[in-house]
């Protein structure tokens, strides 16, 4: 079911929606609920706002544990963007800590997950629930996640 601020004004592009976040635990859910949101008022499936909320919720929490190093002084940046149809979220650490962009290629081996090591789980989870995502560098430094959802 298409809401009505869906018809008219989906179709065209919005304000960037922007999220300063402190780095820490628990602040991903800001940045989670507000994709939602947008993303139910855009239209999508109940199914799809949910693997929105895993991957936005993932990568914010990379940022925060990975990116940022755990420092709580630092920020997490979240942009939302609605152009037509597509929504595109990009998360921005400060780059304490450059993550490896090749995670998250090939699903995470299990049994290293278990013993504690990281493999990757939260940037193989983002891959599954978004039509694209990009990991790179952000332009004033940093590391970025930008994950596209089409309608």
């Amino acid at each position: 079911m298409r809401r009505p601020w869906s018809s008219k004004r989906a179709r065209t592009s919005e304000q960037p929606i922007e999220l300063r976040l402190p780095s820490r635990l628990g602040y991903e859910k800001v940045a989670m609920d507000t994709a939602a949101v947008i993303a139910e008022r855009m239209g999508f499936d109940q199914e799809r706002i949910a693997g929105l909320r895993t991957a936005v919720s993932e990568a914010v929490t990379n940022a925060i544990e990975h990116g940022n190093n755990g420092l709580r002084n630092a920020e997490v940046h979240v942009v939302m963007t609605i152009h037509g149809d597509t929504l595109t979220v990009c998360v921005r650490d400060q780059n304490y800590h450059q993550f490896d962009r090749s995670y998250g290629i090939q699903r995470p081996d299990l049994q290293r997950a278990l013993r504690g090591e990281d493999v990757g789980w939260g940037m193989w989870l983002i891959r599954q629930f978004v039509d694209e995502v990009e990991f790179t560098g952000a332009p004033n430094g940093g590391n970025e996640v930008r994950m596209v959802l089409r309608a």
